[in-house]
């Protein structure tokens, strides 16, 4: 039964997959604190690593690879921090960039926790670490090769695991506009070239609400399926011909789904497989967030 389930499963998102226009995550789902499981909770260690290397395709099927290194510190048993930095690298059309991009730094503190159940409040920010105004052969680069959204974020959430599920709900904030300066070129005639614009971008803030389900082999290792939706509240803004301008179609929601296979390997550690990509996106996706589909694999309880 349970092979007949992961069949059908692999099946609906194969058939997504061409569907899909994007998928974005400024970063609340980025925090790894959230990702709980059963090695990671057992962990008596007070400082443990992570690392993740992901390959992706963006917009205009841009290559981008990032290479995550994760640092979590066990203040007391149930509270935690973590600080993620990560490196990326873009390759595309219009040419590469490469650099540290922006980290996340997190508190976790558990509510409530048993066997059966646990609630956690999650209080993070996404640290700039440049204005997202690289460029390339002396020209401004769209948001989809920035290694930075440029701003500083707050991010909040909730998280409630029980048994073989968890859900998580966030919400973050970016404060002012960044300082990209891209906006297609009025003699760029090449549909593959012209990329959405996000001169001095203004991003609105985002809800999210995530639902994971466990499904644990006969075998060591499980399967975890996600469900991510990110809702952006408010129209992102640019600053065009000295205008403030209302991007249309920024609003609105993101869907996403994954699978991860996780094995125990050896002195505790975890070896994480994960396939992502979107079925539902906004129209209008200035903030460089655009993914086609994405793979990753991860190492924790280093």
């Amino acid at each position: 039964m349970n092979r007949k389930l992961i069949f059908l499963i692999f099946l609906i998102f194969a058939s997504s997959l061409s569907r899909g226009q994007g998928c974005s995550d400024a970063g609340a789902c980025s925090v790894d604190i959230l990702d709980f499981n059963s090695d990671e909770k057992k962990q008596t260690r007070k400082v443990t690593l992570s690392f993740d290397q992901s390959f992706g395709l963006g917009e205009k099927f841009i290559f981008i690879a990032q290479s995550t290194l994760g640092v979590q510190y066990k203040i007391t048993p149930s509270t935690r921090t973590e600080l993620r930095v990560p490196y990326i690298f873009t390759y595309g059309n219009l040419g590469y960039t490469y650099g540290v991009g922006d980290l996340i730094l997190s508190l976790s503190q558990d509510f409530f926790r048993d066997k059966n159940y646990q609630l956690t409040g999650i209080v993070g920010s996404r640290i700039k670490t440049n204005n997202a105004d690289l460029s390339f052969d002396e020209q401004p680069l769209p948001m989809a090769y920035q290694t930075s959204l440029g701003t500083y974020d707050i991010i909040a959430g909730l998280q409630y695991a029980r048994m073989k599920w968890n859900f998580y709900f966030a919400y973050q904030h970016p404060f002012g506009r960044n300082e990209n300066e891209y906006l297609v070129p009025e003699n760029e005639t090449d549909p593959n070239k012209q990329y959405y614009e996000s001169a001095y971008l203004k991003r609105g803030d985002d809800l999210y609400a995530r639902a994971r389900y466990n499904l644990k082999l006969k075998s060591p290792g499980s399967f975890i399926f996600t469900l991510l939706a990110i809702y952006r509240l408010q129209k992102s803004e640019i600053i065009k011909n000295d205008v403030n301008t209302v991007l249309d179609g920024s609003q609105g929601v993101t869907l996403n789904l994954g699978a991860t296979y996780s094995k125990p390997i050896k002195n505790g550690r975890q070896l994480s497989f994960q396939l992502a990509f979107p079925v539902i996106d906004r129209d209008y996706r200035a903030d460089g967030l655009t993914r086609n589909l994405v793979i990753s694999v991860r190492i924790s309880n280093l």
